[in-house]
């Protein structure tokens, strides 16, 4: 009697010139031109944090610099927790406890339509001073189309356009500290009302888009949640997009001591938030190779739009289909769908564990992002070695 044994089926998992290739002559290849080139910048970065870190080691062995395509959307908020500090809490410690909520900016949800229902669908349940005590948020900035909130909450909104967000919050801390302020965005009695109504919080929350503000605005919430700390208890809460950006830029801060946008061509980490941005190393010729990571489940595989202007390593969860091919390109295995990973969940305010939400069903033999750029990292120290004996 025979037994029937299951083919696993491979699918074609590298390209060199658009030609398919082996999986080794495609990372000897990428190898080979990376050693090549003047600067390369590794960027996409949507992946796992096992991929991150090898993206990091890349870029560390190829003397290139470090970015997140989506960068532009966190670097306000990191701006301003590099350059004051920012006192951040967990959505569920927010969900459970704040009674008093300030949200800034009209879009501050546009990234996370989910969360007002998460956050305020019930009364806090956590902590004395707060159980069962009825939510209350104030909305500075509230546009015309506020998301619809659950009923048990009271919403005060308070209108002020977004270039004037800097200007009231200053008047607001003023007016805590008890300074003089003139005439700014709101009504001297608007600011008196909403320091009063922030000051009479058991626990309270700012809540914000770092997508929408800029760093100075940010930073100013960020003081001003200071100051309330000194009698009440405070925290904030970015609503962050789902692309892995703040998570970069978490892992490349552990993996250096710096947040993205960093470069290693002189042996060691150097920060630049404007020499090392992707976009402009791109756009002024500087880079003339990009290694561009794009694995993630649910994550637009869409063509970057300088992909005509130079030469590209693409490590994408699908086979993109590029107008402008790339020199090298790798399906990889999906973060999280392929493969265990570790992400950053916006819902929880960290990094969970995502269980391969397709465990045993055949990826193809596709490798992970992580053992790509770790084969690649490798062959490339070889080299280098063998150049420097």
């Amino acid at each position: 009697m025979h037994h029937g044994h299951r083919k696993r089926m491979v699918l074609q998992n590298a390209w060199i010139d658009g030609q398919p290739a082996s999986t080794q002559e495609a990372v000897s290849a990428a190898a080979e031109l990376i050693g090549r080139s003047r600067l390369p910048l590794v960027t996409g970065l949507s992946t796992d944090v096992a991929g991150i870190k090898a993206a990091v080691a890349l870029a560390q062995i190829a003397g290139g610099a470090i970015d997140h395509a989506a960068s532009k959307g966190i670097y306000p908020l990191i701006s301003a927790m590099r350059d004051s500090g920012m006192m951040l809490a967990a959505p569920s410690e927010v969900r459970r406890r704040a009674d008093r909520v300030l949200v800034v900016g009209d879009d501050a949800f546009e990234d996370a339509p989910d969360m007002p229902d998460y956050l305020f669908d019930e009364t806090p349940d956590l902590g004395k001073a707060t159980r069962g005590v009825e939510r209350q948020i104030l909305w500075l900035g509230a546009g015309d189309d506020v998301p619809d909130l659950p009923e048990s909450v009271t919403l005060h909104g308070v209108n002020c356009a977004g270039e004037d967000l800097l200007d009231a919050l200053s008047a607001i801390r003023a007016e805590l500290a008890g300074h003089r302020h003139g005439a700014g965005p709101l009504p001297v009695p608007t600011v008196q009302f909403v320091a009063e109504w922030l000051k009479e919080a058991a626990f309270g929350c700012a809540i914000f888009a770092p997508a929408s503000l800029d760093s100075l605005t940010i930073e100013m919430l960020a003081g001003l949640v200071f100051d309330l700390n000194v009698e009440t208890r405070f925290t904030s809460l970015p609503m962050l997009r789902a692309d892995q950006a703040f998570a970069a830029a978490q892992a490349t801060t552990w993996a250096t001591g710096f947040p993205l946008r960093s470069g290693f061509g002189r042996g060691y980490p150097d920060h630049d938030p404007h020499l090392y941005r992707g976009e402009r190393l791109i756009a002024d010729g500087e880079a003339d190779l990009v290694v561009h990571l794009a694995a993630l489940d649910g994550q637009d595989e869409t063509e970057p739009e300088w992909s005509a202007t130079v030469p590209v390593v693409a490590l994408c969860g699908e086979a993109t289909d590029w107008t402008h091919p790339p020199k090298i390109a790798f399906a990889v295995a999906t973060a999280g769908r392929d493969h265990d990973s570790v992400l950053y969940d916006n819902g929880f305010g960290g990094f969970v564990p995502v269980a391969a939400s397709q465990a045993g069903e055949d990826a193809g033999g596709r490798m992970t992002a992580a053992a790509v750029l770790a084969a690649i990292a490798a062959h490339l120290g070889q080299t280098t070695t063998e150049a420097a004996a």
